[in-house]
Parts: structure tokens; sequence; C-alpha cells
């Protein structure tokens, strides 16, 4: 299963909202992050900690998901290091 968030993009939401859907996600499907492009990453730089923050803590030490960057192969996204494949569990 897929599963796409796209709500508050504040980091300790996005966090929760990793913690929680992440075992919807079936192996070799994603789970999207969107607007990791926000708190600088390079668009709003007074944003604050967002959805970003909450990817780069969620995959530190996560063996279940890869950041697949041939997703964004076109360079053209607004979820810069949003793309991420399940790969275990």
């Amino acid at each position: 299963m897929l599963v796409i968030l796209d709500s508050d993009h504040s980091e300790a939401h996005v966090s929760d909202e990793l913690r929680h859907y992440q075992d919807l996600v079936s192996p070799g499907s994603y789970l999207i992050v969107e607007d990791t492009n926000i708190n600088g990453n390079p668009i709003l730089p007074d944003f604050g900690p967002g959805a970003k923050e909450a990817v780069d803590a969620f995959m530190s030490g996560n063996t279940d998901f890869v950041l697949d960057g041939e997703m964004e192969k076109f360079f053209m996204t607004f979820n810069p290091g949003g793309y991420l494949r399940r790969v275990a569990g």
C-alpha cells in the first residue's frame, strides 16, 4: 500500500504520521512525504522545522525504508528526499 503524507507540515506532526503510518506501507511500495522543500530546503526559510527534518530523524537508523532518489530524476519536486521506499519489514 502506498501512503502519502500531506497535511500539517510541522516536524512534530510529520514525525507522528511517519510512526503511525509506516506499517501500512507494503514492501516495495512508498511512503511519500510532501513539501520537504520548506524551511529553507530551498523555500520558506522561516517556516521552522518541518517535513524534511522529520524525514531525517525517521530515516536515522531505519533499515525498513530507503530514500529513493530515482523518483527525483527530473529535479522537479516539492518533495526532495521525501520518497521513502519500503525494503523490509
